[in-house]
Parts: structure tokens; C-alpha cells; sequence
């Protein structure tokens, strides 16, 4: 939504940043846990440049709020902080479906029968114990893309896009580059061959579904809930193939 020159938003009594703040919290736990249980796994090194992602774009974000305002205001683009709520669930739901469908119909093109997700899902389950599958092992899976992953990947792409839209006043290139590349990266990890160009824009148009998401809710939580639920769905799709 735009703003007139001059408007400044109403204090939102939601955006808080109670949930973000308390989800922040676990996130640090689940790091400690990731990082010594993948130490000496072929994880190691992405769990380490996934830590750092998140906690770089912690401290610039934080800069940024300080130096910045919120969306209405000189400064940010979006706002980002509200708490999850009710009203939220249909997005949630929705985005969900979207990525699946497009990311289903990609797939099934590209694919021929193999199963292949247009985002890149790693699995510590597989690098501590290759070929063995149970509740610990997806449950590490699980909570490794939902807090880690997915967490750390949409705060670096708002850091990116708040960022850059400092500098460019311009929201199109503002978030369609750092989602381009997170795009890129996707696709590239999750498949190299004929028809890879069908994942590059079906992992885009992901990015820019799951942009849209904390641009209506006003919520990265949301963005980072949306993005973990897709790659459960990935990893639990696995287990029946």
C-alpha cells in the first residue's frame, strides 16, 4: 500500500515484536544444537554460513529500525515486527499453496517421475545417519529448515530489500533482486539440467509470494512460518517416496 508524502502510520498496538523476539529466542537454541551435532558432518559449513546470515542480518536490521522508521515513515519499506494473529492464517494457508502448486507443476515437467523440490532443502538426518529415517532424525530435519533455514534466508532477504530500497527509493528493484537471487541459489542447489530455467522462475515467483506475505501481514514470522511449512512439507513428502 502507498502512503502520501508526509503520512505517518498510527501506532499499531500488534507490532510489538513479542512473537519475532520469542521465535529469535528458540532459533538460538536450535543453533547450539545444529552446531555440534554437525560438527564434522557434511553440515558443518552450512550451518555455520546460515548462523552468520541470521545473526548479520539481526544486527543490520536493528541498525537499520534505528536509523530508519517504519513503512509510512522515511526509511523502511515494509514493517515487519506485527504478531502472528488469526487474521493471518488465510495467507499463510495460501502462499503455502501457491509454492506448492507452482512448485509441483515445475517439478513434475523437469522431473520425469523423480521427486525434486524447487527449493533447496537440507537434511541433517541424512548427513548423520545416511539411509536411516525415523522421528529423531526428521524431527532434526524439521526443525533445523523451520528455525534455522527458513529464518535465516527471509531476515537476510528483508535486510536486503529494506537495504536497497534505502538507496534506490525503487520497491521493484528493491525486492526483486535480493529475491532473484535467492532464487538463483534455490534452484541452482535443488537442480542443474534440462529445464533448470522452469525452477529459476518458479523459485521467483515463490520469493516474491512469500515477499507478499510480510508486505500484507507486516510480519517477516510470517514469511519465515510460510517458508518452514513448504520445506516440511518437503521433507515429510520424502519419507513416502
Amino acid at each position: 500500500m502507498a502512503y502520501p508524502p508526509g503520512y505517518r502510520s498510527a501506532p499499531s498496538t500488534s507490532g510489538d515484536g513479542r512473537d519475532l523476539i520469542l521465535f529469535d529466542v528458540l532459533t538460538v537454541l536450535v543453533i547450539v544444537h545444529f552446531f555440534l551435532s554437525t560438527q564434522g558432518t557434511s553440515l558443518a559449513t552450512a550451518t555455520t554460513i546460515y548462523s552468520i546470515m541470521w545473526l548479520m542480518s539481526l544486527v543490520i536490521l536493528a541498525m537499520l529500525r534505528v536509523y530508519g522508521g517504519r513503512s509510512g515513515q522515511e526509511g523502511d519499506l515494509v514493517d515487519y515486527d506485527e504478531n502472528v494473529g488469526r487474521a493471518h492464517l488465510p495467507w499463510l494457508i495460501g502462499s503455502v499453496a501457491v509454492i506448492a502448486i507452482i512448485g509441483g507443476l515445475a517439478a513434475a515437467a523437469v522431473s520425469k517421475g523423480i521427486t525434486i523440490s524447487i527449493l533447496y532443502v537440507p537434511r541433517p538426518s541424512l548427513a548423520q545417519a545416511p539411509g536411516i529415517f525415523g522421528s529423531s532424525t526428521v524431527l532434526d530435519d524439521v526443525l533445523y529448515n523451520f528455525f534455522l533455514v527458513a529464518q535465516a534466508e527471509e531476515s537476510v532477504k528483508l535486510m536486503a530489500i529494506l537495504a536497497l530500497y534505502r538507496k534506490t527509493r525503487n520497491e521493484l528493484v528493491s525486492a526483486g533482486l535480493p529475491i532473484a537471487v535467492w532464487a538463483i541459489f534455490h534452484a541452482y542447489m535443488a537442480y542443474v539440467g534440462q529445464g533448470m530455467d522452469m525452477f529459476l522462475v518458479a523459485a521467483f515467483v515463490s520469493g516474491i509470494v512469500l515477499y507478499i506475505v510480510l508486505r500484507q501481514t507486516k510480519s517477516l514470522l510470517n514469511a519465515v512460518i510460510a517458508h518452514g511449512i513448504f520445506d516440511t512439507i518437503v521433507i515429510l513428502s520424502s519419507l513416502v517416496h
